[in-house]
């Protein structure tokens, strides 16, 4: 099993310019968006690459890391543009999945958005950020609105 926080770690900004929030680490335990892949390579086509991993890296960087060097390189990149990602939740869950109704597993969902999870978020996020300090939620796009409107609330200046 990855440990997600020293990964993570190793790529920290000084000073986060920029905190994406994604949903938990992958449920596999074994990839983490901070773990360089040691066979990395593209294998699909960007408007097919649905990864986290493309979608940070085709937003700052217009393109995919080739391989596993410019990975770890693009992965420096962020860091000393003082782009740092984080989880709404600590552990590995599954959220995403293709055999739950509207492909979202809910029970998992409502783990992340517990009023205790995101008070935990909030004392996450205050220990990292400052006054400048953009925060941008990566979510998927068939959320309910109650889960919206939570976050909205207790983040009311994150995108």
């Amino acid at each position: 099993m990855i440990d997600y926080f020293k990964e993570s770690q190793k790529y920290k900004p000084e000073e986060i310019n920029i905190l994406l929030i994604g949903e938990a680490p992958p449920p596999s335990g074994n990839r983490y968006f901070y773990k360089v892949p040691d066979n990395y390579r593209v294998s699909k086509t960007i408007e097919k690459d649905t990864s986290l991993p493309a979608t940070i890296f085709n937003h700052f960087f217009k393109r995919r890391p080739n391989d596993s060097n410019e990975y770890e390189n693009f992965l420096g990149k962020l860091k000393s543009q003082g782009v740092f990602l984080i989880d709404m939740y600590n552990e590995p869950i599954k959220i995403r999945d293709k055999n739950k109704r509207g492909g979202i597993n809910k029970n998992n969902l409502e783990k992340i958005f517990s009023d205790e999870n995101i008070s935990n978020l909030k004392n996450k996020i205050d220990s990292l950020i400052s006054d400048k300090t953009t925060i941008i939620f990566l979510l998927a796009r068939n959320y309910r609105k109650e889960y919206i409107d939570k976050l909205k609330i207790a983040f009311p200046d994150a995108e």
